[in-house]
């Protein structure tokens, strides 16, 4: 009876039931974000929202008759807020914040000095179906 005293012969001494164990490596740290690109990303998402925001304050402007430097000021001051408050807490958070705080500040500086040249004439539909007249010609 000569043999290992394990009765199981595939088994090392060193060997436990259970997962493998991995041997573990120091965990590497993040590389160092890139500032160029994030200056291009809060760039860019700012000008995406403050383009948005100037929309929605056409239309309010349009239909309510809200004058559009207030509607802008008011809509895109909540959004930086939001996005402040809620956005990630790093570096891109922040910069895409103050990039829309940036905007918000000449957008509406800009939209109220040029208040009395903006005229927005409003829509008056007669009726709901007009009727389209179509002149054939004549040879």
């Amino acid at each position: 009876m000569a043999g290992k005293r394990f009765s199981v012969r595939s088994r090392d001494l060193r060997w436990k039931e259970g997962r493998a164990k991995t041997r573990r490596s120091r965990p590497r740290p993040p590389p160092k974000r890139n500032l160029t690109l994030d200056l291009v990303v809060a760039g860019v998402g700012s000008l995406v929202a403050t383009g948005v925001v100037f929309c929605l304050a056409f239309i309010l402007s349009g239909s309510h008759n809200v004058p559009l430097h207030l509607g802008y000021a008011v809509i895109l001051g909540g959004v930086g807020v939001a996005c402040y408050a809620l956005g990630p807490r790093d570096r891109g958070g922040r910069m895409i914040a103050g990039a829309i705080g940036v905007l918000w500040l000449f957008g509406s500086a800009a939209l109220f000095s040029a208040r009395a040249d903006i005229v927005i004439p409003p829509h008056r539909h007669v009726s709901a179906a007009q009727s389209v007249v179509v002149n054939k010609a004549e040879d």
